[in-house]
């Protein structure tokens, strides 16, 4: 069979998400349960009737482009979080560096207003391009007996969570408790590039935006320590990218 070369496909909109970046943002969905998101559904596709009935369901199935993938080749072999350096064939992980950069993320839905679906739980970057919804169905989407290949022995790297007392301060100051336990989850994961000696250095800052708070961190050991949380700040990849 002869497959076209291209292949056309429109959003159905743009995620909005409190990860601004991709250094910070969850590797799967799940692991920051509280993190919140929304996605309006552009009005061409009539929400009204297209949306009619998903407020039944728990769960949603994000179909997603990952437009900030940066790579320009394929590489069928690549180096996933839980293997420490390690490589792995790509269609063996949900890594973004892939042909077509298409994710799934399954995220909970808070509630339906109109044209918004308002979620929380989700591993994907603001403004995401959403290409699909799919309903989480329990009776074919979890598997019980399934096997998950070497993911089942190659546990994520994880850290401990610390705040120190001006970082408590400035979330009592932002006015937004939920913050803490959002940073929390994010960090308890280790978002680091063990690839990168700068990150993996004791002691090195680091930072990354949750909306419009810069938040600032540390890692000593297995210990990331949160330094501070700057709020009313506007996320700038060239600034982030020269802080670093």
């Amino acid at each position: 069979m002869t497959a076209p070369d291209t292949l056309t496909v429109r959003p159905i909109g743009i995620l909005q998400s409190c990860f601004q970046e991709k250094f910070g943002t969850p590797r799967q969905p799940g692991l920051v349960k509280n993190a919140p998101a929304k996605l309006k559904i552009f009005p061409e596709f009539i929400p009204k009737h297209s949306l009619e009935g998903l407020e039944g369901f728990s769960h949603v199935w994000l179909i997603a482009w990952m437009h900030l993938c940066t790579n320009k080749t394929f590489h069928p072999k690549i180096h996933p979080p839980r293997l420490r350096g390690a490589k792995m064939g790509v269609f063996a992980t949900r890594s973004p560096h892939r042909p077509n950069p298409i994710a799934i993320s399954a995220a909970k839905i808070e509630r339906i207003e109109v044209d918004t679906v308002y979620l929380s739980g989700t591993d994907l970057i603001n403004g995401t391009p959403i290409l699909d919804l799919k309903p989480y169905l329990t009776l074919c989407d979890s598997i019980p007996d399934a096997h998950c290949g070497w993911v089942d022995d190659s546990a994520f790297p994880e850290l401990k969570v610390e705040f120190s007392d001006n970082a408590l301060k400035d979330i009592e100051e932002s006015g937004k408790p939920e913050l803490k336990n959002i940073i929390t989850g994010t960090l308890s994961s280790d978002p680091r590039n063990r690839r990168d000696s700068s990150q993996m250095s004791d002691g090195f800052e680091m930072g990354f935006f949750i909306a419009n708070h810069d938040v600032h961190f540390s890692v000593s050991g297995e210990t990331a320590t949160i330094l501070g949380v700057e709020t009313g700040k506007k996320f700038v990849k060239k600034f982030r990218r020269n802080k670093k």
